[in-house]
């Protein structure tokens, strides 16, 4: 069933670690294998931007229940795109789906963003100046859950600057939206990270130690079923705990304020399921950015 633009959605589990990659060239220091491991800051290299090198597969330990694609800390530029492709068996001869060449970025800018003039004046697409002020988070939805073993995955970018693709951490996960919406009274911010220290002199001058803040969202689900509470929600809380990767997104219909909320994060707490009245379950989420 085709995911409800009007809803969050939480994607998860990531079934990259228990899956074999395969595929492209990279290179022997940073090699593909380096997209299993969770901290982003280990990368896979492309040998090249030679398309033939910038793809690979993903092969999961068994058939799973597959609806998004997303890959982390990337370094794709502004004109890059990507084409994933599902399939029923590991051997790729029985193809489900074929999401077409999408754009990697989606359009970032609103309306008052972009001068008249500027190049990207009709499209609102990123340029390459602007590309470090936002998270390199790319995400392809499939059309519908699909059953699937395979994915092979292709990126074209024979524009890209750095001369070759670098990746960080890819997931591949089921995705979940609650029947009725989170509440009222959410609230995304940040983690600042920031940290100050004051000399001794008597203006108590400031120095500044900034890091990339992390972003922050806490929402109350104040709807829900029993079996979305315990099947799901009580779940994920075992299996993710707080370490496990959860893709958040607002509505997962593209838009540049969609865009600025979605994020690969970890939950902070794990807050109890509540049963205030007959059929209703409620549960308390806060997540954190993983960068």
């Amino acid at each position: 069933m085709a995911l409800d633009s009007k809803k969050i959605a939480l994607c998860w589990p990531n079934y990259i670690d228990t899956s074999v990659v395969s595929g492209g060239q990279w290179l022997s220091t940073l090699p593909l294998e380096h997209v299993k491991d969770n901290r982003t800051s280990v990368v896979s290299k492309s040998a090249s931007l030679d398309p033939a090198h910038t793809q690979f597969s993903i092969t999961t330990d068994r058939r799973r229940p597959l609806y998004v694609l997303a890959i982390l800390a990337h370094n794709l530029s502004a004109a890059a795109t990507v084409r994933a492709r599902v399939y029923r068996d590991p051997e790729q001869t029985d193809q489900i789906y074929d999401s077409g060449w999408q754009n990697v970025w989606p359009v970032v800018y609103g309306l008052d963003d972009v001068v008249w003039g500027n190049d990207n004046f009709w499209n609102r697409r990123l340029t390459e100046e602007d590309r470090s002020a936002y998270t390199p988070l790319m995400t392809v939805f499939f059309a519908d859950r699909l059953l699937g073993s395979s994915v092979h995955v292709e990126l074209l970018d024979t524009g890209n600057l750095d001369g070759a693709i670098t990746l960080g951490r890819v997931m591949l996960a089921d995705v979940w939206q609650p029947r009725y919406n989170l509440d009222y009274g959410v609230q995304h911010g940040y983690d600042s990270g920031t940290q100050i220290t004051r000399a001794g002199d008597a203006a108590r001058t400031g120095y500044a130690r900034r890091v990339t803040p992390k972003r922050t969202v806490n929402f109350q689900l104040s709807n829900l079923t029993e079996d979305e509470a315990f099947l799901r929600l009580h779940r994920l809380q075992r299996t993710q705990d707080i370490v496990g990767e959860i893709l958040y997104l607002w509505s997962p219909r593209p838009s540049p304020t969609n865009f600025a909320r979605a994020m690969i994060a970890q939950q902070t707490e794990l807050n109890g399921i509540t049963h205030p009245y007959y059929a209703n379950y409620e549960n308390a989420m806060s997540l954190l950015e993983i960068l």
